[in-house]
């Protein structure tokens, strides 16, 4: 919860102008102490700019008062409905802001990159004197992250300074957890990384946004298994889960765990980099997206505790790819040995190759679409070109894995090879593999 000097400051909007909103329309609605002094949720700092936004578009603030009430009205929720300004102190323009966070990045991904710690914890510490801790952790860890992971898949920064820079923004996500302040809304909302998620700094920033907004989130770590989480489930009684998965591998793993969650009678949403960069993904999982955006992410989960979603329907697996991925499943170490038999490539690049499509061919196949698999390919290629490895290796991998699928499962494996031959021709005639 916030004080008023918090949300002037992250809005830019008067104290008096808020005050005879609050008079005159009842929004936003705080909170107060037993001193009768405002206490501001995170909604109600997104709801003002939402208002700021609507009298931006030319509304006057009783029509957009009317605007919100109407969605509301349609058991919609306006922050998710319409866009407004998701950056803190709207009064300030937006490119002095920006400005001002962008030097801030620039320069701590640079102290990352030297391995100066110290250098890059002083460069936080004032980013948080300037700006409110969602702003550090969303526009200046987040995107500097996202830039550095950038910049390692086009072989511009070493695996050594992204995993440096990884623990620092993680550790500082981590002392913000710890700093929050107790609960003020009761219920428990848990944060997931299902089984074989390793990246956490995701699901470590969502877990500090829902304690700002107010509410308890509990983090249960990287890889977590499915064993035993509904004698959890069962002793802490959560309003909801939330899972985060980044690659195709952790999706399917996503879906099993959030499968298992709901027969517990525990709703879920879910979100993560592997469903932006393949959004069909979205409707083969039970539970709520939380979309791109993780500033929103609080606002989603209000709404989801208040007003749970009726049971979510899913894309159903087809038999075919049931039989698909049992059949795979049953065959896969048949056909690595045969991929390793027949290659000419050195043994622990073809065993990481095999490894890693395999991983792919069963998440696809459990996923319900065997195209999911694509995306995984043109991100390989991708890889390759950029750190100048020849194309040839995966060139001459698919091929062999496809003859290894004909040979090794007959007619059980052709699902999988015609795909893989698909793709094969695709690279081969010019087209974007997708």
């Amino acid at each position: 919860m916030f004080n008023l000097k918090v949300v002037l400051r992250e809005t830019g909007i008067k104290a008096d102008t808020l005050r005879a909103w609050e008079r005159r329309h009842g929004l936003p609605a705080p909170e107060r102490t037993s001193g009768g002094h405002r206490l501001f949720a995170q909604r109600d700092i997104e709801t003002v700019k939402w208002l700021l936004a609507r009298q931006e578009e030319g509304l006057s603030i009783s029509r957009a008062v009317d605007l919100w009430r109407n969605i509301e009205s349609r058991n919609l929720d306006p922050l998710l409905e319409m866009d407004y300004p998701t950056q803190a102190k709207i009064g300030i323009p937006l490119a002095q802001l920006g400005g001002e966070i962008q030097e801030l990045r620039a320069a701590w991904i640079a102290a990352c990159k030297r391995f100066d710690e110290q250098g890059a914890d002083q460069i936080l510490n004032q980013a948080f004197a300037l700006f409110p801790p969602e702003v550090v952790s969303l526009d200046l860890l987040t995107r500097a992250l996202a830039e550095i992971g950038d910049g390692w898949y086009q072989s511009e920064v070493t695996v050594q300074q992204e995993h440096f820079a990884s623990a620092q923004a993680t550790r500082r996500i981590e002392a913000l957890i710890a700093a929050s302040p107790a609960p003020t809304i009761p219920g428990p909302i848990l944060v997931i990384c299902p089984p074989g998620e390793e990246h956490t700094f995701s699901s470590l920033l969502i877990t500090f946004l829902i304690r700002r907004s107010g509410r308890e989130a509990i983090f249960l770590g990287a890889n977590v298994p499915i064993t035993h989480l509904d004698e959890m489930t069962e002793s802490m009684n959560p309003k909801l889960a939330v899972l985060s998965a980044q690659q195709l591998n952790s999706a399917a793993a996503l879906r099993r765990m959030a499968l298992f969650l709901l027969e517990c009678r525990i709703p879920v949403a879910f979100g993560g980099r592997i469903f932006n960069v393949i959004p069909d993904l979205q409707n083969r999982i039970p539970g709520t997206f939380l979309g791109q955006e993780l500033r929103n992410v609080p606002s989603i989960v209000d709404r989801l505790v208040r007003s749970p979603s009726p049971k979510p329907t899913i894309e159903p697996v087809s038999t075919a790819h049931q039989n698909a991925t049992n059949q795979f499943l049953q065959k896969q170490n048949q056909i690595d040995a045969y991929v390793v038999e027949h290659s000419e490539a050195p043994y622990n690049h073809i065993s990481l190759a095999n490894f890693n499509l395999g991983q792919n061919i069963k998440a696809s196949l459990e996923l319900g679409d065997i195209a999911f698999l694509g995306e995984d390919i043109s991100w390989i290629r991708g890889l390759l070109d950029y750190h100048n490895i020849p194309e040839e290796l995966i060139d001459s991998f698919l091929p062999r894995y496809v003859e290894a699928l004909e040979v090794v499962m007959g007619e059980d494996g052709s699902m999988i090879a015609e795909y893989l031959d698909d793709l094969i021709s695709s690279v081969d005639g010019g087209a974007e593999v997708r």
